[in-house]
């Protein structure tokens, strides 16, 4: 939610132009502006530009661009508001023109008058004094919109997190089981510059984390300093991008680090929380050996493909392989650890309920 509440307001107030920063027009259909998203984002990933201190911030622009322009409401707000920037500078075009002519009538009166002073305010006439009032009110205008754009501007890059998305995988990639895509199997951190948490860098949280599984590499973002809100003084904040080899120690992360480092502010997914869908009605997802390039499904009969003696089943298993779908051994574990916690939740509010049940009895 917070993340689409940052997007709506970057629709609402973004000065670069979107369409020009990712190549593709305004009437562009959603894949054509994934295919110029994908291209365009591995010329400036950081990876291949270490040399290029301006990529890491163009590489999260065009992640930005993509995510708007592909959300039929964001890319709605976003075009009205470049609409009206457009008509604005096309009015301030036209009145740039009338002072320019203003001027040009000015110096011929001068090159005329020879010498002749120039006019006092009092000589005015009504029609150039009014003149000159609207043109010290759209100059005073024009001056105070840009200097509210730019502290909206820094602002906004003082509050936003300082992460790298990591490159997408092609879509002809295959992912071994175990290997989902990266983006799923990456969570981010977010804590503050204080006390026992000051001093924290990038192998103490590699550290730190390896606790629910191999960690594949870990990127901070530079410190910080934001306002929060209700309060007068500005905190350093840290965001931290930590990536998993397996979906699993993701996810177990994602649940226990708050819980065992209660100095993070917050431990989230990266994106959006992967999809996990359990065994249901015999059917399952899972990725496998693939037999070409391109996705691959088949059935297999319950008897025949999982063994003798487990009786006959009702339906069919479908055996999906999704280069980007989380392995059956990920879900099985993850699945394995929700019933575990909910178990050990029942049996602390059974304990609870016991004891507060020999506590009314003793007060009888």
């Amino acid at each position: 939610m917070s993340d689409n509440k940052d997007l709506e307001e970057l629709a609402k107030s973004a000065l670069e132009d979107f369409y020009e920063l990712l190549g593709v027009s305004f009437d562009s259909t959603e894949p054509e502006i994934k295919r110029a998203y994908r291209k365009t984002s591995i010329k400036y990933h950081p990876d291949k530009n270490p040399d290029d201190v301006t990529a890491a911030d163009t590489f999260i622009r065009l992640g930005h661009a993509r995510d708007i322009l592909i959300d039929a409401k964001l890319k709605a707000l976003y075009d009205g508001q470049r609409l009206r920037k457009k008509q604005k500078a096309l009015q301030d075009d036209l009145l740039d023109a009338r002072r320019r002519k203003m001027k040009e009538d000015l110096e011929m009166r001068e090159r005329d008058g020879a010498g002749v002073k120039r006019k006092r305010m009092d000589d005015l006439t009504e029609a150039e004094k009014l003149e000159r009032e609207i043109q010290r009110l759209a100059e005073d205008g024009k001056r105070r919109r840009k200097e509210y754009q730019e502290k909206k501007e820094r602002e906004r890059q003082e509050e936003e997190a300082s992460f790298m998305e990591t490159n997408p995988e092609p879509e002809t990639k295959y992912v071994a089981p175990g290997q989902t895509a990266e983006i799923q199997r990456t969570i981010k951190v977010r804590f503050q510059r204080e006390g026992a948490t000051a001093n924290w860098g990038k192998e103490d949280l590699s550290r730190m984390f390896a606790k629910y599984g191999k960690v594949d590499s870990v990127v901070m973002g530079k410190d910080k300093k934001i306002r929060p809100s209700g309060e007068k003084h500005k905190r350093i904040m840290v965001m931290v991008l930590i990536v998993y080899t397996r979906l699993d120690h993701a996810h177990a992360a994602v649940s226990d680090a708050r819980k065992d480092y209660p100095d993070m502010e917050s431990v989230a997914w990266a994106s959006k929380e992967p999809d996990i869908k359990s065994p249901i009605n015999n059917d399952f997802s899972a990725p496998s050996t693939p037999q070409s390039k391109s996705n691959v499904s088949f059935h297999a009969s319950l008897n025949g493909g999982l063994g003798k003696g487990l009786g006959s089943a009702p339906g069919t298993p479908k055996f999906s392989f999704s280069p980007k779908a989380p392995s059956l051994e990920e879900i099985t574990m993850i699945r394995l650890k929700q019933a575990e916690k909910k178990r050990l939740e029942e049996q602390i509010r059974k304990q609870e309920a016991a004891e507060e049940e020999a506590a009314a009895r003793e007060a009888l």
